[in-house]
């Protein structure tokens, strides 16, 4: 009885201590380190849908979307590979000082997964950005750089 009652402990403590420390699936950690969830179950995007309430920085949803914001606001796409150190070392730059890039929209598409896109703005280098105007023309288009080459590079809109 006494080796019965000693499994049943040793398989409850089991089962709670697995049940408990498993995650969902569908989370994943984003390049701020933040948890997130995919509902679409596919690749990684390489960011949430908004870092934070004031942050300028989202993910690419589409052209719709993203010719919408660019009526608001001058709007850039940042062309992010996962894999490409200046990317990531750009995205840090960005969420270290996402107050110098108000007054703008920066949507993060990613490269691995936008040829389309890429084809439209002769995209052929990651860490690209480009500028579009509210009807979805590039407006500029530059290779590299942070924060400051962001801000040199776009052009401000008259409202």
């Amino acid at each position: 009885m006494k080796m019965f009652t000693t499994v049943l402990i040793f398989l409850f403590l089991s089962l709670s201590l697995t049940a408990g420390g498993q995650k969902d699936m569908t989370e994943q950690n984003s390049p701020s380190g933040s948890m997130e969830k995919d509902d679409s179950m596919e690749k990684e995007a390489p960011r949430g849908s908004m870092m934070m309430a004031a942050s300028p920085v989202l993910d690419f949803h589409g052209m719709e979307d993203a010719m919408m914001l660019a009526e608001e606001k001058p709007t850039v796409l940042f062309f992010y590979a996962s894999w490409c150190p200046t990317c990531q070392a750009a995205m840090k730059e960005i969420e270290a000082e996402p107050g110098k890039l108000a007054g703008m929209n920066l949507l993060i598409v990613d490269y691995d997964n936008s040829d389309d896109l890429k084809m439209k703005y002769g995209v052929t280098y990651q860490h690209t950005f480009v500028q579009i105007s509210p009807t979805g023309e590039a407006v500029t288009i530059w290779n590299g750089g942070g924060v400051d080459e962001i801000l040199i590079n776009t052009e401000k809109q008259e409202m």
